[in-house]
């Protein structure tokens, strides 16, 4: 599944009732927006977890196979917002990542003459 099938994908179970005035602001951007930031702080927090038990306890409490699929839960999370936000932009992932990507190696090729 490339990226614009997976922004199609988010279609299919996106709840939120479009409407165009919220205090000025869409809703749908709204809560995408505040979903990026949400389950990025949720998966902020495993990542946490798996460097405090993984490096500052006996090793004996340490379950990687439960926090790393909790951090790839997470991860979907943040991708199905972002594919949402880019759905409600209208804006192709696959461009623009391949466009950033391109622009990095530039910047950072550079960087190190």
């Amino acid at each position: 599944m490339d990226i614009n099938d997976m922004v199609i994908e988010t279609r299919k179970t996106w709840k939120v009732k479009p409407s165009s005035d919220y205090d000025g602001m869409d809703v749908e951007m709204l809560y995408s927006t505040l979903g990026i930031g949400s389950e990025t702080g949720e998966l902020e927090n495993l990542v946490k977890k798996y460097f405090r038990k993984k490096y500052y306890t006996d090793g004996h409490s340490f379950e990687k196979d439960e926090i790393m699929r909790k951090i790839e839960d997470e991860l979907a999370d943040v991708l199905y917002y972002t594919f949402r936000v880019s759905d409600l932009l209208k804006i192709d992932l696959g461009k623009v990542f391949t466009e950033k990507m391109a622009e990095n190696a530039r910047r950072y090729n550079d960087a190190k003459k």
